[in-house]
């Protein structure tokens, strides 16, 4: 058995790179597009739904597209007076016209995923003329997307860590009550938060294989920000980090493992540049936005005004309407208080706290282990990817307090993008990890 898994690994690696590249993606898809239907997460029923008040102003949007309607430019929005009113879904569903001078727009997002997913539903409706099946059609479509970038993120893991993190890493997806429900959802389009990672991840990739950077990878880091802060800017602290989270690990790496400083500072300026290329992808997603804003209020004064409002709502530092909220007890809320399962198996579930100390008992004993046997500076790349992972969801706490403190149905969803997944991904990497060092010991002893 050994022989022929040792043959055909022969046989893969003979194959030209772009060949291994175009099957190692339709292996992807067709698994993703398997875990969509196995699971159900295309049914809105089965699996629940995560967000209605938000993704209302898609249906808004999509079925101003199917009607041809173009004013008042093209936003986001709802036929309805309330944003949150069900009934945009429902007449999307059902197919039933809709009065152009009724809608009004959603002008603090640019919507890209509303006019992206239009389109979509425009091609659906060749093969699908009925509302319903398209609903289903778009929701499997964008699970299977999230499924397929959390494979390409587990081979990822796989290479740098071995097949256990791996599966780790994506038994943490499947096993999370949150994502279940919210990975369909048309508003927030789950499977964006994760293409900056996979643009440094492939960044880290090309530059470990040929020994530099290619340049096309610091605008396709840019790029994929730029997507995903136009499909919200609700949580860019969090994507932002991360964005980085692989290139500190590979920093870490390079300077713990390897013994090289010199590679250190190569990667630490790789590191500084994909923060950059992530800023520089943020900034031109801001001026679009405020383009957008001009064509809405048709002056440069009222399109300023609305988005800075709309920007200072969500800062902590600037908001009134939950002031007297602090920092601390935002954290407490969703670290100590929140009893929501971020990972579930029948009767077992755990909560977002426990998982925290859970990992931090973990890390103290790795620690001791490690310092005995001397192996631990190999923790310190596993510890800064763990930190930065906690660190990602903590931000927005943080820096919008405010707005984390009133949208209990938002950050649930925030520890599946890092926390969770990373956690449960470095536990058998840290037992690999103390298990090698303990065949050290026991050779040296002989």
């Amino acid at each position: 058995m050994g022989q022929m898994i040792a043959m055909l690994q022969k046989k893969w690696k003979n194959l030209p790179a772009a060949l291994r590249t175009v099957l190692t993606l339709l292996a992807v898809l067709a698994l993703a597009a398997q875990l969509t239907t196995v699971r159900h997460n295309a049914s809105a029923y089965r699996t629940g739904v995560w967000d209605t008040g938000s993704q209302t102003l898609i249906y808004g949007r999509m079925h101003q597209m199917e009607q041809g309607q173009r004013a008042p430019g093209g936003f986001l929005g709802v036929y309805t007076e309330d944003w949150s009113d069900d009934q945009n879904r429902s007449w999307f569903r059902e197919d039933t016209p809709a009065d152009a001078a009724q809608f009004r727009p959603y002008t603090h997002q640019s919507g890209l995923q509303g006019w992206a997913l239009g389109g979509l539903n425009r091609l659906l409706r060749v093969f699908l003329p009925k509302g319903t099946a398209r609903e289903t059609a778009l929701y499997w479509v964008n699970s299977t997307l999230f499924y397929a970038v959390q494979l390409l993120t587990a081979l990822a893991v796989w290479q740098e860590l071995g097949v256990l993190p791996a599966a780790f890493w994506m038994a943490a997806i499947l096993l999370a009550p949150w994502l279940q429900r919210g990975m369909k959802d048309l508003y927030w389009v789950p499977w964006t938060w994760q293409l900056p990672l996979l643009a440094v991840l492939l960044l880290c990739r090309c530059t470990c294989a040929r020994g530099r950077t290619p340049r096309w990878c610091w605008p396709l880091v840019s790029l994929a920000v730029l997507v995903r802060c136009m499909c919200g800017f609700e949580f860019i602290t969090t994507f932002l980090i991360l964005c980085e989270i692989p290139l500190c690990y590979a920093a870490a790496k390079a300077y713990c493992v390897e013994k090289a400083p010199q590679r250190a500072c190569r990667w630490l300026g790789r590191a500084v540049g994909a923060g950059a290329a992530a800023l520089t992808g943020a900034a031109a997603a801001l001026a679009l936005w405020f383009g957008q804003e001009c064509l809405c209020f048709g002056s440069t004064a009222a399109a300023w005004q609305n988005m800075a409002e709309a920007i200072t709502d969500r800062i902590s530092l600037t908001d009134d309407a939950v002031r007297a909220v602090t920092i601390g007890q935002v954290l407490a809320q969703y670290f100590v208080l929140d009893t929501e399962p971020v990972l579930q198996l029948g009767p077992a579930a755990v909560t977002a706290g426990q998982l925290l100390l859970f990992g931090l008992a973990v890390g103290a004993v790795s620690v001791v282990i490690a310092l005995r046997r001397g192996v631990a500076a190999q923790l310190v790349p596993l510890g800064v990817v763990w930190l930065l992972s906690l660190a990602a969801p903590a931000s927005w706490m943080v820096l919008s307090k405010a707005h984390a403190a009133i949208h209990t149905h938002l950050v649930p969803m925030l520890w599946h993008f890092a926390f969770v997944p990373v956690s449960c991904m470095l536990l058998p990497a840290l037992a690999a990890l103390l298990i090698r060092g303990r065949k050290k010991d026991l050779v040296a002893s002989h």
